[in-house]
């Protein structure tokens, strides 16, 4: 994943067809502070393409994906957490501050995705969900798929209980290598997972090419500096704005 002042992309989403990016702290995104449309206006002075419409889900930590068409273009998207559209012009957005964003990309098919998949998400498999409503509504390959999981909370800091442990452990199979052991801290013990990892896995299973899954390797906890990060800044902490786009 390439950097730049004011946010982060994949090579492989920017070309003569697709934009995508992922701001950064230096852009000052606050949904607590700034309206959706002031939001919007500061994205399309990041963006260096006119979009004609700009998507903002109100996402609630669901695994609820809609299909973004011009009879709904102008819905308002409440709890929403992951949405899909083959218009040209139209951006999807999703915000985070140490959840994951998917994007997701169909070249052949002319589809594009941006999941939210926070630890919930991930739990509730907002992916699996998302790339069949892919298949089903588009008629997607999941083959054709590319899928990008940009900056977000990596297994090194994102410390859980048993509880949370459990719920994945009853939730998906042959997960044991992304859980490690951490501190105890209170008379409790503390667990590390890799939910990055996880879907990654998801994605194998549902029949995304391994080749075609590009992880970045930024943690949004440890590079606090840089990315809203809500463990390292708290209720206070501003949003990372993933935004893709078809020309």
């Amino acid at each position: 994943m390439k950097e730049k002042e004011s946010y982060s992309y994949f090579e492989e989403l920017n070309n003569k067809k697709l934009v995508s990016f992922t701001t950064n702290k230096s852009v000052g995104i606050n949904y607590a502070t700034q309206s959706r449309d002031e939001i919007r206006e500061i994205l399309k002075n990041v963006c260096d393409f006119e979009c004609k419409k700009i998507i903002s889900p109100r996402q609630t930590h669901t695994n609820n994906v809609v299909a973004i068409t011009l009879d709904n273009l102008d819905d308002e998207l409440q709890d929403i957490d992951g949405v899909i559209t083959d218009l040209k012009g139209v951006a999807l957005t999703i915000a985070t501050a140490d959840c994951q964003n998917i994007f997701i990309y169909d070249k052949k098919k002319e589809v594009i995705a941006n999941i939210h998949s926070g630890w919930k998400g991930t739990l509730n498999k907002i992916l699996r969900k998302s790339i069949e409503k892919l298949v089903e509504f588009y008629r997607c390959e999941p083959q054709d798929l590319i899928v990008c999981i940009g900056p977000s909370i990596l297994k090194c800091c994102f410390e859980v209980d048993k509880d949370v442990v459990d719920m994945f452990k009853n939730n998906f199979e042959d997960i044991e290598d992304t859980i490690s052991l951490g501190k105890i801290k209170e008379d409790k013990q503390k667990y590390y997972i890799d939910t990055v990892e996880i879907n990654r896995k998801e994605l194998i299973d549902l029949g995304v090419s391994k080749e075609n899954i590009i992880v970045s390797d930024i943690c949004t906890k440890c590079s606090s500096d840089k990315y809203h990060s809500y463990r390292a800044h708290g209720m206070d902490s501003g949003r990372n704005v993933s935004l893709i786009v078809m020309k």
